[in-house]
């Protein structure tokens, strides 16, 4: 075994070279590597170097020896075949190999191959492979092949690709080939069969159903396998059942769970096994399924969708066999998935080209059914024609023309006659549709022939006012240029004319038609060139490719008549083809127009069917059709001819689009006036005819309609306009109606011959007021008429109305301003009073002040006109018949309103003559300050439009002065105001700096009386130093009160947020005053418990300390909110912090205050009624700070009083929870605890005190003792004591609190020897009394004569006191329960 020790071979060959090395060659017959030939290790070590795949196949058994490189070629082989013969390595191919390996031993000749086939088992398949390789041998010393060295590549990926490729390459190719859906996938299985190594076989499904709806069925369209006449398809037995039908509602229910696993060298495939091909299963996934079949073998199947309108969609399926010898990997599902991509797109273009398809049949059906419909309805219209016609010239030719009914039976002709023309337009073009029209050429004198024709329009033309040239040659001499004959059909030639002829009359408007006949050249051809020019309005060159189309109208095309159908060109065009000519066009806009005919000469381009002799046609039917034809379209022209006298008005008028109207334009005569705007004749006749009851004006389109406004005296009350019209049509008159201000409110009515619901809307959208389809009834029409022309009117009256009341807005307004001005009144109500005339005229205008102290004369302000013009009021007489109705009813408006006087003709002793006076109330406060008084000639009539106009300029004056007077009181209150406040401020500092002088001798005053404790004096000496003490701090108190109130009342207080111990400071404020309490016997009780309130709080504790002001039962609790904190200077800023408010209540049973005395009870120096009380010890300023300080801290405080009663106070005082546990707050205080010792629960305890409150709150305080009973008595408490006692047989109390008051020693005496009995030495007896000489007094006497464990509890009782004498109790008098104790020396006192 030789070791592997080589550095020649790169580090990362090191591994795979020493596995090599380390083989253990001498069990192979080749022996140790020691012993091996020198070339054959060089060729070993050059193996091993090599970065190429390479293998040495080492003679005589052909034992491989390769690189690392030649691993992957190996697969699943290595490292079995590492030193194994040929035979062990490629068994499957082991004779190829074999026969070239012997070959290159034998001749010494190496072997070169590409892309040689191999089919190999080394991923546990049978494989499809591809490689270039070469063989070359390796020669030993004596020239012998000893090794052949093998380098090989494999290329199956590349042979795979190309060969791919080339399919989609194909695919792509015949897309363009596929005409339908079937068809498409019938090429796309033709290419398919094309490579069936990649693809053994291919089936297309289609499952044709809607968008998100289960599918029915699908049916095979496409396959690459044989067809049997008789047998039908030819598929293997190893494929599922396969149908040309699949019902795929038997698949909805079946579970697909069965699926099998293919472990290959780098992945694991999962294939379904099923019975049937999962169809409804890849429709419903929308994905595409592997299938294993029978046999072992692969399929799958492939989705696609397109969309076939309407909702349905077309899933295609594509089932593909897959190569037995390659595995399912990526590279060949994307190949797959390609070939599903170019089905798509084949299937697609399929869709597109059947679409096409049925859309051009679609469209053949449609053109046929239209010639069809056009050719039956022209011969059904032409048999009524035929029977209003003939009867028609009958009853004309009967009839004389000077009768009145003769006008309308030629409306009636003309426009039968019109309607004809139209019905042989429309013929003519269904034959040529239908290629039915019937030709006869003959031959034609064509310049006589044409000059016959247009001659006929040469009157109509001079008519019109144009120059109508024709330029013909003579005939003989034309024939003779010409050389050839000329066949025409004479029908065909006559309609070619005749509409161009027209269409040059109808489009020009000055200057000249020219006819010219000529012979020209065209593609080399001499042809015959109509030519028809003019100098009309010319057409735009966007529209030039258009006009030869079929019913193709240029809109807004300035023109004599909007009349026409859209098919006069394209049908010239067509009769001109039919000749084998063709039509040519150019036109300038403004400028003219130029059409040229151009005809063949001789015959050789026409059907020798349709040439036919001169003498063959009887030449009287034809001279009788000529004539119909030429008469038809001569009479729908000579209608142009009427509208001349419009074009002699636009040359008289300015060009411009100002409308001149006088006022007077809307006063209102006997007639309505009506302008009538249609652009045809007969039209406007008839609507002038049956509208006779109005004043009715014509115009023939647009632009005339606004050239007649400009001529009019006045608007019309109403417009009545067809829409399709030359030069300005219905819609662009009523752009201009709408858009100029004299004209906006005239109503418009649209008359139309489309009768389609949004032809009518677009008609309202525009502006338009009604709309109206033709034909109509004339009763219709008259109807609709009167009612627009009503509501226009009451429409414009009311916007006079509006008008009116903005003016009179604008006057009061102005009216304020004048007397809000602060100007003279004088000179103010002067120029009222002018305002006045200007909106009612009058001979004299004046007003008079009832107040003759305040003014020299009675006339305030005086105005006087020479002459009255009087106003005119446009819609006041609107709709009104008779004069009775224009007047007003004064005497109405008189019962109706107060303050109005109307006298019709009265004497004035002023003008000295009799006048009628108007006159109104001026009111100041309810009280007639004046009047406003208007003067007009003797039986003048007053509206009621003016009596209203100054009875609101009357409101408007009394409003503004009330507001002014108002405002002068106002600013007169701001100055007494501010002066308040001044000496408010100044009697606040004098205040305080008297305060602060007098502190100083109190100061050193009070701080002298501690030097009087330890002096021995008189009992009336000591007396007065107490009295003087007491004194000295009233005083200080007051002080202190001053300079509080002045610091509150120049808002320099500012609460300090600091932490505080809250029982703490309320045990402290009872504390500070139980002693003025029990001085005058008074009950301080307070009442919280300890368990519901916080701890520790953040406020200002200095200002919530209470007042002093005589009150027995404090209550405090709390109330718990949760805030975000908005400080943005705190640390805790946008926190959640809790916030408390805590509820003061102060209950005092005493005198009550003044229910008047309450409403200014908060303010300073208030006090209540000095006649209950003798003194008061206070400077008014308690409430007053109070009231102060809690504003300030943001609560608020309440006074609920019963005079004689008692009263309530109640505040509530804003703070910041904290907890107790805060490391802070643990060094801050010295922290008491509010809990009594564990040994006092245990006690039974038992209270006797006369007041309830008192009882109550020390009920709350024991709430945690083992039992505690409570009695305003002590017969009670004996009584309860008793009973417990025998029913338990032991005593009932550890405890007893007695509220003791002077006169009731003996009977206390005799309680507690019943309570305590001979055996209950160990009671604790705790006295309850006032801090004043005689209850001590009498305290301490009880505990000498009752003895043992006897203590004193000072009111105010205190949670402070509590716990210290429990605490007391608990480690002093630990022996009570074996020993009696008595203490008379040291009388313990809380």
């Amino acid at each position: 075994m030789s070791t592997y020790s080589s550095s020649n071979i790169a580090n990362g060959e090191s591994d795979f070279a020493s596995t090599v090395f380390n083989h253990d060659w001498s069990s192979t017959s080749l022996g140790p590597m020691e012993l091996w030939d020198t070339s054959l290790k060089n060729a070993v070590n050059f193996c091993l170097q090599s970065l190429f795949p390479t293998c040495l196949s080492i003679a005589p058994d052909w034992i491989s020896l390769y690189n690392k490189a030649w691993q992957p070629l190996l697969k699943t082989r290595h490292p079995y075949a590492l030193g194994k013969t040929a035979k062990e390595n490629w068994p499957e191919i082991y004779e190829i190999v074999v026969s070239q390996l012997e070959s290159v031993r034998t001749t010494g000749k190496g072997i070169f191959k590409n892309d040689a086939f191999f089919e190999l088992q080394r991923d546990g398949y049978t494989e499809e492979a591809y490689f270039n390789y070469t063989f070359s041998p390796i020669f030993k010393s004596d020239g012998s092949v000893c090794a052949v060295l093998i380098m090989s590549q494999e290329t199956t990926h590349k042979v795979l690709n190309t060969r791919r490729l080339k399919t989609l390459g194909e695919l792509s190719r015949r897309i363009s080939e596929a005409e339908s859906l079937e068809n498409a996938c019938h090429t796309i299985t033709k290419v398919l069969s094309d490579n069936n190594a990649d693809i053994s076989y291919a089936l297309i499904y289609f499952v044709d159903h809607k968008s998100n709806t289960e599918s029915s069925f699908a049916r095979l369209i496409a396959t690459t396998f044989d067809h049997d006449d008789e047998k039908g398809w030819l598929f293997p037995d190893y494929l599922p059942e396969t149908s040309e039908i699949i019902d795929l509602t038997k698949d909805v229910n079946k579970s697909y769970n069965t699926y099998s696993e293919l472990n290959r060298e780098a992945a694991t495939y999962l294939f379904l096994e099923c019975s049937s091909w999962p169809i409804h299963l890849l429709v419903k996934q929308d994905n595409h399924i592997k299938v294993l079949l029978k046999d072992k073998s692969q399929a799958v199947l492939l989705l696609t969708k397109i969309s076939l309108g309407e909702g349905h969609v077309l899933s295609a399926i594509l089932i593909c066999g897959v190569n037995r010898r390659r595995k399912l990997d990526e590279k060949y599902m994307e190949f797959l998935k390609l070939i599903v991509n170019y089905m798509n797109s084949c299937l697609l273009h399929a869709r597109s080209i059947g679409e096409e398809r049925m859309r051009s049949k679609i469209l053949a059906d449609l053109n046929y059914q239209k010639v069809a419909f056009l050719q039956g309805i022209s011969h059904e219209l032409k048999t009524p024609l035929t029977l209003m016609l003939s009867p028609l010239e009958d009853i004309i030719n009967s009839c004389p023309q000077e009768a009145p009914i003769m006008s309308h039976l030629q409306i009636i002709r003309r426009n039968a006659r019109r309607l004809l023309k139209l019905i042989n337009a429309l013929l003519q073009f269904s034959n040529i549709e239908s290629d039915k029209l019937e030709a006869c050429y003959r031959e034609t004198n064509i310049a006589e022939f044409t000059r016959e024709l247009v001659t006929d329009f040469k009157n109509m033309a001079e008519n019109l006012g144009l120059d109508y040239i024709i330029n013909i040659p003579c005939p003989d001499e034309f024939n003779k240029a010409v050389g050839d004959k000329i066949y025409l059909d004479h029908d065909m030639y006559e309609t070619i004319v005749f509409n161009l002829c027209s269409n040059a009359l109808k489009h020009t408007w000055n200057g000249r038609i020219t006819i010219r006949l000529y012979s020209d050249y065209k593609d080399k051809k001499k042809m015959i060139v109509l030519e028809v020019s003019d100098t009309g309005v010319g057409i735009p060159e966007s529209a030039l490719p258009n006009i030869f189309q079929r019913f193709y109208r240029r809109e807004s095309q300035s023109s004599r008549s909007h009349e026409g159908t859209g098919i006069g060109l394209a049908l010239v065009k067509d009769l001109i083809t039919c000749h084998g000519g063709d039509i040519t066009v150019n036109s300038v806009v403004n400028k003219g127009s130029t059409f040229k005919c151009w005809f063949p000469i001789g015959c050789e381009h026409l059907p020798t069917n349709n040439i036919h002799e001169n003498n063959v046609k009887n030449p009287i039917n034809y001279d009788r059709e000529l004539y119909t034809n030429r008469q038809l379209y001569l009479e729908e022209s000579s209608q142009w001819i009427k509208n001349i006298t419009y074009q002699s008005i636009d040359k008289m008028l300015p060009d411009d689009n100002i409308f001149n109207f006088s006022i007077n334009d809307f006063i209102n005569e006997k007639k309505y006036q009506v302008l009538l705007v249609d652009d045809n004749n007969d039209m406007r006749d008839y609507l002038a005819d049956i509208l006779r009851e109005f004043d009715v004006h014509c115009a023939c389109d647009g632009q005339d309609a606004i050239r007649l406004l400009k001529k009019l005296d006045r608007l019309p009350d109403l417009i009545l306009s067809d829409i399709m019209m030359p030069n300005m049509n219905g819609y662009e008159l009523l752009n201009v109606l709408r858009s100029n201000v004299k004209t906006q409110l005239i109503p418009v009515i649209l008359l139309s011959a489309k009768a389609g619901e949004d032809s009518m809307i677009e008609g309202l959208n525009r502006g338009a007021d009604d709309y109206l389809i033709k034909p109509f009834s004339s009763g219709e029409l008259i109807a609709r008429i009167r009612t627009n022309i009503e509501l226009s009117l009451l429409r414009r009256k009311i916007s006079f109305q509006q008008s009116k009341q903005e003016e009179t807005k604008l006057l009061l307004f102005s009216i304020s301003d004048k007397i809000l001005s602060g100007l003279d009144t004088n000179e103010t109500l002067l120029d009222i009073i002018k305002e006045i005339h200007r909106k009612l005229p009058s001979e004299r205008i004046f007003i008079a002040s009832n107040d003759q102290s305040e003014f020299k004369n009675k006339i305030v302000a005086l105005y006087e006109s020479q002459s009255i013009t009087p106003m005119t009021n446009i819609f006041a007489e609107i709709n009104d018949k008779s004069k009775s109705q224009k007047l007003t009813n004064s005497q109405e408006l008189l019962n109706n309103k107060s303050g109005i006087d109307i006298c019709s003709d009265v004497y004035c002793a002023n003008v000295c003559k009799n006048v009628s006076v108007l006159s109104v109330d001026i009111r100041l406060n309810n009280i007639c300050w004046g009047w406003i008084k208007l003067h007009r000639p003797p039986n003048s009539i007053w509206l009621n439009s003016e009596i209203d106009l100054l009875q609101q300029i009357s409101n408007q004056i009394s409003l503004v002065i009330t507001y002014a007077n108002i405002l002068k009181e106002i600013a007169e209150n701001e100055i007494k105001m501010k002066a308040a406040e001044i000496a408010s401020k100044i009697k606040s500092q004098i205040l305080a700096n008297t305060s602060h002088e007098l502190r100083t001798p109190l100061g050193a005053l009070i701080g002298m009386f501690p030097f009087f404790e330890n002096v021995t004096l008189t009992t009336y000496q000591r007396d007065l130093i107490n009295i003087m003490a007491r004194t000295s701090d009233i005083v200080l108190s007051i002080v202190n009160d001053i300079l509080d109130a002045a610091s509150l009342e120049t808002r320099k207080v500012t609460p300090i947020n600091r932490t505080f111990d809250i029982l703490e400071l309320f045990d402290d404020t009872i504390e500070k005053f139980g002693k003025k309490a029990g001085a005058k016997m008074i009950e301080l009780i307070g009442d919280c418990d300890v368990d519901v309130l916080p701890r520790y709080v953040k406020g200002d504790p200095d200002r919530v300390e209470f007042t002093d002001k005589g009150k027995i039962v404090l209550t405090i609790s709390m109330r718990l909110q949760e805030v975000v904190d908005d400080d943005k200077d705190r640390p805790t800023y946008g926190q959640i912090a809790k916030k408390g408010s805590l509820l003061i209540e102060l209950y005092v049973t005493g005198i009550g205050i003044d229910s008047e005395y309450i409403k200014c009870a908060c303010k300073s120096f208030s006090q209540g009624d000095i006649s209950i009380i003798e003194t008061q010890d206070d400077t008014r300023f308690g409430l007053s700070i109070c009231k102060n300080l809690v504003e300030i801290n943001g609560g608020e405080i309440k006074v609920e009083n019963e005079l004689k009663e008692g009263s309530k106070f109640w505040f509530t005082w804003n703070v910041e929870l904290l907890s107790i546990t805060s490391s802070l707050l643990n060094t801050q205080f010295d922290q008491m605890s509010y809990v009594l010792p564990q040994t006092m629960k245990q006690k039974r305890t038992l209270i006797i005190h006369p007041i309830e409150d008192a009882r109550n709150a020390m009920l709350k305080c024991f709430k945690r003792l083992k039992e505690v009973d409570a009695f305003d008595t002590l017969d009670k408490g004996i009584r309860a004591a008793k009973k417990y006692k025998e029913l338990n047989n032991q005593s009932a109390y550890d405890i007893i609190f007695i509220k003791l008051y002077e006169n009731d020693e003996e009977e206390i005496m005799e309680a507690i020897s019943e309570i305590r009995g001979p055996e209950m030495n160990n009671l604790i007896i705790i006295f309850i009394v006032f801090q004043n000489n005689k209850e001590n007094e009498l305290a301490e006497k009880l505990i000498r004569k009752i003895g043992g464990v006897t203590t004193i509890l000072y009111t105010p009782i205190t949670w402070k006191k509590l716990i210290n004498l429990f605490i007391y109790m608990e480690k002093n008098f630990t022996a009570i329960d074996n020993m009696s104790l008595y203490i008379n020396e040291n009388i313990l006192k809380f």
